[in-house]
This record gives C-alpha cells, sequence and structure tokens, in this order.
C-alpha cells in the first residue's frame, strides 16, 4: 500500500529525471557541436593552405619559366597555426646506359608549411600533402612524356629559411640546359631517380605518365624510380674488325680478308681491297646495362638447355661448359633462339651448330655475361648454311674471347670504352690450349694457337691473332643490326628525345 506522502512525491521525482536528462542531453549536443565546429575549422584551414600552395605552385612556375620575371605572392597564412618556410628536402638524379656521368644530379629544396605532422610542399614543380609517411600529390609538375619524348623542368630554390606567411617575393635567377650537349639519349635506358619525403605523390605523377609498370617505389629509402628507353645498339658489323685497342700479328701467318678499324696500332695487312688502319675513332655504346636488363627480365621466364636441340624461345644457364659430346643443335626453322648465360662459355673440342636457317630471317643469339673460350681442336660454333647472319654472340664490355683451335662462324658484339681489365678466366682455369700465347694477356680477343677459321665480324676490344688463324669477313653482314632481343612487352617507353631545364628562382620574404 502506498502512502499519501509517497504519493505526492511520485510527480515531483518524475520531473527531476526528466530536467536531468534534457541536461544531459543538451550538454552532448553542445560538446558534439563544439567538436563538428572544430573539425570544419581544421579542414577549410587545410584547403586553404592547399589552396594558396596550389597558387605559390603556379606562380613559381611561370616565373621559372620565364627570363627574368619577379613577383610578390600573398599566401595569405598569417594567421594559420603552421609555419612556412624553405628546406632541403630531396634529390633527383637522370641517368642513361653508356654514359659514365650522370646527365642531371641536383639537390631539390621546397618550400614548407608544417603543422605538427601536417605538410604542404611545394618541390620540384609540384604541390604534395603529407601527413605523417604519406604524401599525395595535390598539384602534378609540368614534367611530361609524350610519345617518344620527355620533358622535365625543374625548379632549382635559393634562398634562407626562414620565409614569411604572408606574402614571399619570387624572382627569376637563370636558367640551364644539361641536355644541350649531352648525347642522343636515343637506344639508351633512362632512369630518372627522386629522393624526397614526397616519393609517394612524385609516383603517382609518374604512373599516370608512363605506367606503375616502369616506376619503382623503395619506401625504405624514399626513392622513386622511373625508367624510359628502348635499348638499341649503335654498332654495325662493316668490318672484320672493329677494336678499342690494337691489333697485332702476334707470330706465325695469320690473315685477315675485310677490313679493321681499331683505334691502335694494326700490325696486320689485309687481303686488298679491304682498308685496315689504326687511330681510328672508335665510339660504341657497351652493353652492360642492356644485357642486365635483358637477364633481369627475361631469365626467370626461360627455359633450362637440356637435350640436343634448342628451338624457337628463350633458354637460360647459369653457365656454358661443353665437353667433347656435350654439343646440341640450334633449329632456327621455327623462329629465333635466344641464349642467355649468366657466367662464362666455353666449348672444349664441343660445338654448337646452327641448322635449318637458310632462306629464313630466323637468328641464334648468345648473351653471356662472362668470358668466352673455344679450344681443343673440333670445337666452335657453326652454321649449316656457312651464313655467319645467323649466329651472334653478345657481350658486355669486360668480356674476353679466345678461340685456339676450332672454327666460328657468326658475329661478336661487345663493344666497350677502354680494354678489359684482367684475363681470360676460362683460359686460365679450363681451356689453356685458347691462349694465343703467354705474352698475350693485354688482349680481349685472342684467336690462334694453331688453326682458326673465322667467319663472321668482331667489334670488342684489342685483339691478338697468331699462327694461321683466318678471318673472312662475309658482306652480307652490311645489312645486320646488332639487336638486344627483350620480349615486347617488357620494353619500357620508347624515349628519342630528352630535355632538362634547370630554372634557378630566388626565394625572399617580403
Amino acid at each position: 500500500m502506498i502512502d499519501r506522502a509517497d504519493r505526492g512525491l511520485t510527480p515531483v521525482l518524475a520531473l527531476t529525471i526528466i530536467i536531468g536528462m534534457v541536461a544531459v542531453a543538451s550538454i552532448g549536443i553542445v560538446l558534439v557541436g563544439t567538436g563538428a565546429l572544430t573539425t570544419s575549422s581544421d579542414q577549410l584551414q587545410d584547403e586553404r593552405v592547399e589552396q594558396s600552395f596550389v597558387n605559390l605552385g603556379s606562380e613559381l612556375n611561370t616565373v621559372a619559366a620565364s627570363s627574368d620575371d619577379t613577383r610578390s605572392v600573398a599566401l595569405g597564412l598569417a594567421d594559420a597555426n603552421g609555419q612556412v618556410s624553405l628546406v632541403d628536402s630531396g634529390h633527383i638524379t637522370v641517368t642513361a646506359s653508356g654514359l659514365e656521368d650522370p646527365i642531371i644530379d641536383e639537390p631539390m629544396r621546397a618550400i614548407e608549411y608544417r603543422d605538427g605532422d601536417t605538410v604542404v610542399a611545394y618541390e620540384g614543380g609540384a604541390v604534395f600533402r603529407a601527413t605523417g609517411a604519406q604524401a599525395r600529390l595535390v598539384s602534378a609538375p609540368q614534367a611530361e612524356y609524350r610519345q617518344d619524348a620527355f620533358r622535365l623542368p625543374i625548379t632549382r630554390l635559393e634562398g634562407v629559411e626562414s620565409v614569411s606567411n604572408d606574402r614571399i617575393r619570387l624572382s627569376k635567377v637563370r636558367s640551364d640546359r644539361p641536355t644541350r650537349d649531352s648525347p642522343s639519349v636515343a637506344g639508351r635506358f633512362v632512369t630518372i631517380t627522386i629522393e624526397s619525403p614526397y616519393y609517394a605523390g612524385w609516383a603517382t605523377h609518374y604512373e599516370r605518365q608512363v605506367g606503375d609498370k616502369y616506376v619503382t617505389v623503395d619506401h625504405a629509402n624514399r626513392t622513386v624510380t622511373i625508367l624510359l628507353g628502348q635499348p638499341n645498339p649503335d654498332g654495325s658489323y662493316d668490318g672484320a674488325v672493329t677494336a678499342v685497342g690494337d691489333v697485332l700479328d702476334n707470330g706465325g701467318n695469320p690473315s685477315v680478308n675485310g677490313s679493321i678499324s681499331a683505334t691502335g696500332n694494326v700490325s696486320i695487312t689485309c687481303e686488298a681491297p679491304a682498308n685496315c688502319t689504326g687511330g681510328e675513332a672508335v665510339d660504341l655504346r657497351p652493353l652492360d646495362d642492356d644485357i642486365a636488363y635483358l637477364f633481369e627480365t627475361s631469365a626467370e621466364d626461360a627455359r633450362s638447355i637440356d637435350g640436343t636441340t634448342l628451338e624457337n624461345g628463350t633458354y637460360y644457364a647459369d653457365e656454358l661448359l661443353l665437353a667433347k659430346g656435350d654439343g646440341f643443335e640450334i633449329d632456327l626453322s621455327e623462329g629465333d633462339v635466344t641464349i642467355l648465360v649468366d657466367g662464362n662459355i666455353g666449348l672444349d673440342n664441343a660445338k654448337i651448330e646452327v641448322v635449318d636457317g637458310a632462306g629464313t630471317e630466323h637468328v641464334a643469339r648468345v648473351y653471356t655475361t662472362g668470358d668466352v673460350a673455344i679450344g681443343g681442336g673440333s670445337g666452335g660454333v657453326t652454321v649449316e648454311s656457312d651464313d655467319p647472319r645467323h649466329f651472334q654472340l653478345y657481350g658486355t664490355s669486360e668480356m674476353k674471347f679466345a678461340i685456339g683451335q676450332g672454327t666460328f662462324t657468326g658475329t661478336i658484339y661487345a663493344p666497350r670504352d677502354e680494354p678489359a681489365e684482367g684475363t681470360n678466366e676460362l683460359v686460365d682455369e679450363y681451356l689453356n690450349n685458347a691462349d694465343c700465347s703467354p705474352d698475350a694477356d693485354w688482349a680481349d680477343v685472342c684467336i690462334g694457337t694453331g688453326s682458326v677459321d673465322f667467319t663472321g665480324s668482331i667489334i670488342s676490344g684489342p685483339m691478338s691473332i697468331a699462327q694461321n688463324a683466318k678471318l673472312t669477313y662475309d658482306p652480307s653482314l652490311s645489312t645486320v643490326e646488332p639487336t638486344i632481343a627483350i620480349p615486347p612487352e617488357h620494353l619500357p617507353p620508347k624515349l628519342n628525345h630528352l630535355t632538362v631545364v634547370v630554372h634557378e628562382v630566388a626565394v625572399e620574404r617580403e
């Protein structure tokens, strides 16, 4: 039974509870509203900073491209929480295969607005927003790849670190064009490497430009690497011998039926009407980078060298050391055959025979990262049709080639800037009967401890020819172009024209 007094308190208690609930709800609404207002305010400031830097980037790029422009830019960030400064930020390097020095090797500076972990920055022509280790592209740089041409403007920022949040002055200083006097990039790999806190944003831009397959991101080192260009050797098989160094008669009765062009001395008399001269200018690009890329992209999917016949396709071996009875045929009836040897090639009384290529354009191409030696009397490379166009051997600038007794029909293409160091590993360890003589260690190409019949063309380093060796040039080789057989699906975007312009702009507080 409820007491009258209790009955009177019940409405009062209920009203008190209702008032309390309303008060709590009101406080919650106020807190949520305050949080929403704070978030909205932060977003507005972020958008304001980004828009300010997009405008700054546009003005900077305009001044950079001008001849002597000067502009005052209002950042409008005097009341912002962060600070604007000019900082050392990264590095950009552009290299081309076969060139000893980089085309450009340039430190980069950035104008940054930093508020805690959040950064908005202008670097190298682009605007980025970064939070912690993450960076996204806000405004793209003017670097552009189109068809077979790439234009890379780089803005070099000069000035003190202290920059105003309010107004800054931009003044054009000068422009340099590093590619003006550089060799052509046609037929070369070109690599652009950018190290930057904003590497992820740079990767986004270049993935849009050339595709993500040829853009490599290294998160640990905060770098992005872009690969362009399709390798195309710049030499031709238009003579019996093209050599960087001497081409010398090393005793006996050697003969050369074809022209010799060498940077050093030539002591072998050519059979008329060929021309054999020393002191020539030989400037051919080494294949080191090309062969490395070929192995990188093709070796994993290549077949192993098993059996006695290799047919159309790509094959791989860590080394190829063949003794008598270990030789094999290369059958060209169905198409080209490519052999990748990541090491030395030795034929000790063993033969590689190229068959069924007559009447076709099919070619057997062998690429090696090591040395080559042939000896033992019956070793060598033969072509069923005696046509040297059907067998082509390619090596790096360090490859040494030696043949003692035996036959070789085909071409050797291993250009270099200077003679290779050391001696032929296989001659020292495997085929000492392929050495010309004890006093010919200087030669990159050593022909003849006995009777050697060589038909084709050699492009390499210094050469020693001895004994009864006979070199015969086949004029049909003048129409053959050296080739790096990279499958089309692994070829980076073609690049024939590269323009790099560095614009220096002074940045001052106003």
